[in-house]
């Protein structure tokens, strides 16, 4: 399993000259080349390198524990624990922030310094005073360059690096989740949460939290130096400052209910377009385009009218602040003309407090618009994190050991399972399975044959009994495991976009090429791959578009070749197939099936003919059992009604 944790971490040199497609493919399939810590020297000077090394503290992992114990955290609090191994660069960004805000600070006392000492009447302050006062201030603002680069390249570091810790952490999540999580989920919308949701949690991390510290530390000093210039006018200028916070508050919390609003809608389109697209050939067929075009449009219209909501609130929210601060600088040169009127101040301590004044409203100004996205981000935190407090349906138990490789002898005792909501697919089933042994399942739809077959990889988890492998109760034994003993070859077998080689090696990720060849022999597939323009080398597309149905099977028979598990599960390998590649992927399946244990779900009775016991599904129960020949000698019986529909009349007795 590959971990990821707070600390930079490259991949072994080896895996990374490989395609990007390969590195992928390989740790999806669960291999785990090793890792090293990214060395800092490309990315920082030496002066910074002792500083800034990452602390190896290791970041929120996938654990399977209650839901419970996080109810209650918050998801800004629980965000901050992915920042937290960035502490340091954090820390320096913010440094560099606060100084860059700060050394603007020097030029209305400049301008002070100027108009009262240099310009007024009767001055003797040489004019070599005014160079090297703006050399000083030349010098000032090139500190200012240095620190700003530094502010924005390390927030952006970190803040880029926190979303990449939390979007490994939710892919992994993720992709441990049970199999009735999809079933309950569009795919759209969960790449909608790895996607959407995790850019706008960046947000935070990127502006709101650097920049909220940078703001806070300059609104406090130029505050005091107000309240050192001039209290009186420090304290006009300041009378805005509770309505500053009274629209705040107002308004966040309807910001960040539309927010959330606005992230669902867009979940829901992205899971409709995916499902479309993907049945794109039904959509035209049926031509249902019109119909599918005006459902998107509603859908969109919907989404536009929360995004116009969401507009109008920040619109007011940015008027309003916008007002306040117009307001308070045109009282201060109010009360200020007063002042130097009756000789209580300088016409240059006017120029400097306003020029303060004005340094003030802008990151007040800024705090403001960083609130509202504060609520974007945190509505995206919610949704991420509902997203961590679902928990995998079928999980390992703690003492759950390595499962050694096995014979392949299995039973189902007294099994009983149903999905959530619906009538038992499964009741107190009684099955033995030796090992070696091919079985069988024949029945009509929704007896439950596909559901038997997922329950032995642990797709799902049994509701009542056991099963058990080798005499071992598979709750007993850790998932990887149990699943590196299962080789499963659908009706509809799923390839990858890539080449055939890289998609055959997902049943062994360090197969040679010679490995590669025998395993496309085997499956019958080697002919068919030589004669493409580029052998093992070639594109198949999305899914394997590019291959047809019969190639397609006999690449996916040669990757479970190639995983050499000893129990195989076919779920109708040849119901989809014309005549000559059925005959071609039977005669693979024949070599695959040899010294091993299979189970295979079959309508084609002519498939199972060889299989050593048939097993009759209804019902969720078995109502027939035996070999091929004693099954269609029982009248009566309903594989012998299968029988009369599909096989020849010599066949029958």
């Amino acid at each position: 399993m590959v971990k990821f944790d707070g600390s930079c971490y490259l991949r072994d040199p080896a895996v990374l000259a490989a395609p990007h497609y390969r590195r992928r493919r390989l740790r999806a399939a669960g291999a785990s080349p090793p890792v090293s810590p990214v060395k800092l020297d490309r990315h920082f000077p030496e002066v910074f390198r002792a500083i800034l090394v990452v602390p190896m503290v290791q970041s929120p992992t996938l654990t399977h524990k209650p839901a419970s114990t996080d109810a209650h955290r918050g998801s800004l609090r629980r965000f901050l624990a992915y920042v937290r191994p960035y502490r340091r660069i954090l820390v320096i960004a913010v440094s560099c922030g606060i100084l860059r805000y700060l050394i603007p600070l020097a030029l209305p006392w400049t301008i002070k310094v100027m108009v009262d000492e240099f310009f007024r009447a009767g001055s003797v302050r040489p004019h070599a005073h005014l160079h090297l006062l703006m050399i000083g201030l030349c010098a000032l603002y090139a500190l200012y360059a240095f620190t700003s680069y530094w502010r924005s390249y390390l927030a952006g570091l970190a803040g880029h690096r926190v979303i990449f810790d939390l979007r490994q952490a939710l892919y992994l999540h993720v992709q441990r989740m049970s199999l009735s999580y999809f079933d309950q989920q569009k795919v759209g919308e969960v790449v909608s949460r790895m996607t959407t949701d995790i850019a706008s949690a960046q947000n935070f991390v990127g502006a709101a939290f650097v920049s909220t510290i940078m703001d806070l530390a300059c609104v406090l000093v130029i505050i005091a130096l107000l309240l050192v210039m001039h209290l009186k006018l420090a304290l006009v200028s300041l009378a805005v400052l509770p309505f500053y916070a009274w629209v705040s508050y107002v308004l966040q919390k309807r910001i960040r209910a539309k927010s959330r609003a606005m992230h669902r809608q867009l979940q829901e389109i992205s899971g409709d377009l995916h499902e479309q697209f993907a049945g794109i050939s039904t959509i035209q067929a049926f031509t249902h385009e019109d119909a599918e075009a005006r459902e998107f449009y509603e859908q969109s219209e919907a989404y536009f009218d929360t995004v116009m909501s969401s507009v109008t609130l920040q619109s007011i929210a940015l008027g309003v602040t916008g007002f306040l601060t117009a307001v308070g600088p045109i009282l201060v040169l109010w009360c200020g003309a007063i002042e130097v009127w009756a000789g209580r101040l300088s016409v240059g301590s006017l120029m400097a407090f306003y020029g303060y004044l004005g340094l003030l409203f802008q990151p007040i100004q800024r705090l403001t618009e960083l609130n509202l996205i504060l609520a974007n981000s945190m509505a995206a935190m919610d949704r991420i994190f509902d997203v961590f407090d679902t928990f995998p349906e079928v999980r390992e138990q703690p003492q759950a050991t390595e499962l050694a490789r096995v014979r392949g002898t299995l039973a189902f005792e007294d099994v009983s399972f149903r999905y959530p909501g619906r009538e038992p697919v499964l009741t107190h089933l009684q099955l033995a399975i030796p090992a070696g042994t091919t079985v069988a399942l024949v029945g009509p739809s929704g007896a439950g044959k596909t559901t038997l077959v997922k329950l032995l990889p642990r797709f799902y988890d049994v509701l009542e009994g056991r099963i058990l492998i080798d005499g071992v109760d598979l709750r007993q034994v850790t998932l990887k495991s149990l699943r590196e003993q299962i080789a499963i070859v659908s009706q509809e077998p799923i390839l990858f976009s890539g080449t055939i080689a890289e998609n055959l090696r997902y049943g062994k990720p360090d197969a040679t090429d010679a490995e590669l060849k025998a395993a496309a022999q085997a499956a019958f597939a080697d002919t068919f791959i030589e004669q493409l323009p580029q052998g093992y080398q070639t594109q198949i597309g999305e899914r394997g578009l590019r291959l047809s149905g019969g190639q397609k099977q006999r690449i996916a028979i040669a990757r479970a070749f190639l995983k050499d598990a000893p129990i195989v599960i076919l779920d109708e390998p040849t119901s989809a197939l014309d005549a000559e590649s059925e005959e071609l992927v039977k005669q693979a399946l024949n070599r695959l099936l040899h010294h091993r244990t299979a189970l295979i779900i079959a309508h084609r009775l002519s498939t199972i003919e060889h299989a050593d016991v048939v097993i009759v599904l209804d019902d969720g129960r078995i109502t027939e059992q035996g070999r091929h020949e004693e099954l269609l000698k029982r009248a009566g019986g309903l594989y012998r009604r299968y029988a009369e529909h599909q096989l020849t009349a010599q066949l029958l007795p």
